[in-house]
């Protein structure tokens, strides 16, 4: 017989699962192996007689109208009964019939041992038999139930073999020698040093004493003592870990009291972790100011084009070279720049004519502009216009606030005005990182721009210092024409000090209350040991609270000190502080002198250290900036039970 095509497969699928649910429906109380027999043998007996059915059908080929009126279709109903009763009936093969072993008292019979081979043959005829039926059987059997009915046996065979090697282990334990019950002469425990003094453990046998042996005690260096002998242990002592004491060191003899007591906590349960991670945004705010670089040194940057640098991981005292702060921001998702704050300087020197004089009081600042433009060569935006520099900008500002000073009456107060509050108004200036955050920001080169691509202002906000000098001049009328050289009228002390620079500054950059801050402002050892007085004089000129503008002067070509302001084109080379007052909250009005400074002042112009340097901290400009950054959040990892 071939193999069989997939309408029989199907057949012999479905009658399998038709006799395991009427099998297990019957007899479900009994053991499997008589339920798989039970089930093999009707599911084998129902498909053979439908090969049968089947291999009639095709020897007999019977046309339609024959198959229609079929004796076997149109017969009566009890004999059609009767024919189903008989297919439905069992066959059983009939036992072979039972050896005789009776011994035959007739002499011709067969003697015992011809009736032994016989019987024998007999026996072995029969097992070949039920072989032979198994393997036929089996052959008509479902693979898959086979190997179920392996899987099955196999299981049950490894069960019992654990069970027979579980009960040796136990018989092998119970049969262990027993420990020595003489008493022998050892060094003390060392748990005894553990138990307090007032506790005896021959006395108070406790699970602490249930695994000491009985021994004799022998101290070192000292004659046999009376043995003291704990009681003797009629059975094994049990171990720490029968004693439920896993806790227990039996390699260090270390007692349970000593051992720290291992509990079964909530939290050493593990749990499966989620296959995903719950972050949440934090929200920084970043404030860049371009005064905190250091402008002693760094002569190429300026308030309106300079670097700022994140973590730099320097440890000096002194300013970096460039603004830098010390958070490293990671996984920035958003860099949106929030608003700047500028100085209400005058940008340019407009030189007008009123009469017979020139004019320079007209104030150009960039309330003068459209708009200015911030660019950051390390971040570009949304923003797109008509030229590149709209194309690389990282925020587009516009007017929004501004705030100045209560007016005076020096002389042209409104060269100081304040500060502009600059904003990017209905606009999002803006860099979003998705869905891949920035790992980390290591600088920012910042630039403020005019509409034209321009700097806002090329001007320097530090000036080169020249020298310095004391208002009275005993020289010889070097400040006559200046309103700043009075002195004290009983000490001859100066009210005001000159600052001179190396080049002309614009009358804008440096006005009339403003606060200048000086830096590396010394003389050489050589003349610091000869005037003490300008030591003194050079670190209060060097103080970090930096010091007042009285007013600002200039000098022509052919004279040392002209006048005080800026000259007929609104430009100056002097800078006027106030002396060193006492404390005025005692009601003093006189100076702190220096010793001997105007004439050191004076002579020692050449003798100064390099470089020397001021800056108007009043130009300066503030960025403000919300950087967002993205942490993990725990409180979606929380669970109730850590709770």
């Amino acid at each position: 017989m071939g193999p069989l095509n997939p309408q029989q497969q199907d057949r012999l699928g479905r009658t399998v699962e038709h006799y395991i649910n009427e099998v297990y429906e019957i007899q479900g109380e009994k053991p499997l192996a008589t339920l798989n027999r039970e089930i093999m043998r009707a599911a084998s007996a129902d498909f053979g007689k439908y090969l049968q059915r089947k291999d009639a059908v095709r020897a007999a080929p019977e046309t339609a109208v024959k198959t229609v009126m079929n004796e076997t279709l149109f017969q009566e109903t009890g004999k059609r009964f009767e024919i189903l009763q008989q297919e439905r009936q069992e066959v059983k093969a009939l036992p072979p019939p039972a050896p005789d072993f009776r011994i035959s008292l007739d002499d011709d019979g067969p003697s015992s041992a011809d009736l032994f081979e016989k019987a024998k043959k007999a026996r072995e005829a029969e097992a070949l038999r039920l072989i032979s039926t198994q393997a036929d059987a089996m052959d008509r059997v479902d693979a898959g139930v086979v190997r179920r009915n392996t899987a099955d046996d196999m299981f049950r065979q490894q069960q019992q073999n654990m069970s027979r090697a579980t009960d040796l282990a136990l018989q092998e334990r119970r049969t262990q020698p027993k420990a020595m019950e003489m008493p022998l002469i050892v060094p003390p425990d060392r748990r005894e040093l553990m138990l307090p003094a007032s506790v005896s453990i021959a006395a108070n046998p406790g699970p602490l004493a249930l695994d000491y042996q009985p021994r004799n005690v022998l101290v070192p260096g000292s004659s046999m003592i009376p043995p003291f002998q704990y009681p003797l242990a009629l059975e094994p002592a049990p171990t720490l870990r029968e004693m439920g004491q896993a806790n227990g060191n039996p390699t260090i003899t270390e007692p349970q009291i000593t051992s720290v007591q291992k509990r079964n906590l909530q939290q050493d349960v593990l749990i499966k972790q989620d296959d995903f991670l719950s972050w949440r945004e934090v929200e920084n705010n970043l404030f860049v100011y371009s005064g905190d670089r250091d402008w002693l040194k760094n002569v190429r940057e300026n308030r309106y084009s300079f670097t700022v640098n994140f973590d730099p991981a320097n440890n000096g005292q002194q300013l970096p070279p460039s603004p830098a702060a010390q958070q490293r921001f990671k996984d920035i998702t958003r860099i949106e720049l929030v608003k700047a704050i500028l100085p209400a300087e005058s940008l340019d020197v407009l030189i007008a004519r009123e009469g017979s004089s020139f004019v320079t009081s007209y104030q150009s600042s960039v309330l003068s502009m459209p708009y200015i433009t911030t660019q950051i060569q390390e971040l570009d935006a949304n923003n797109y216009g008509t030229d590149n520099f709209l194309d690389r900008s990282f925020g587009v500002l516009q007017y929004d606030a501004n705030w100045y000073s209560d007016p005076t009456s020096l002389v042209n107060p409104q060269d100081s005005r304040g500060y502009l509050a600059m904003i990017p108004k209905f606009m999002k200036c803006q860099r979003v990182y998705h869905p891949t955050p920035l790992a980390t920001l290591q600088k920012m080169s910042i630039s403020m721009l005019r509409p034209d691509g321009s700097l806002i202002s090329n001007s320097a906000d530090t000036l080169d210092i020249d020298t310095a000098y004391a208002g009275d001049n005993i020289t010889g009328g070097t400040f006559l024409a200046s309103n700043y050289r009075t002195t004290e009228p009983v000490t001859g002390y100066p009210y005001y000090f000159f600052i001179k620079t190396k080049t002309y500054f614009s009358r804008f950059q440096v006005a009339v209350g403003d606060r200048i801050q000086v830096a590396g402002y010394s003389y050489d050892d050589a003349t610091l040991a000869a005037n003490p007085g300008l030591a003194d004089f050079s670190n209060w000129l060097n103080r970090s609270e930096g010091h007042q503008v009285a007013a600002i002067g200039y000098s022509a070509p052919s004279a040392f000190y002209s006048g005080d302001g800026a000259n007929n084109v609104g430009y100056a080379n002097f800078i006027i502080i106030q002396a060193r007052y006492a404390d005025p909250t005692t009601g003093s009005t006189a100076l702190v002198p220096f010793t001997n400074i105007t004439s050191a002042l004076a002579a020692n112009t050449t003798n100064l250290l390099l470089p020397r340097r001021l800056i108007n901290l009043n130009r300066q400009i503030q960025l403000v900036f919300r950087v967002v950054t993205r942490v993990m959040d725990p409180v979606g990892q929380l669970r109730p039970d850590n709770a």
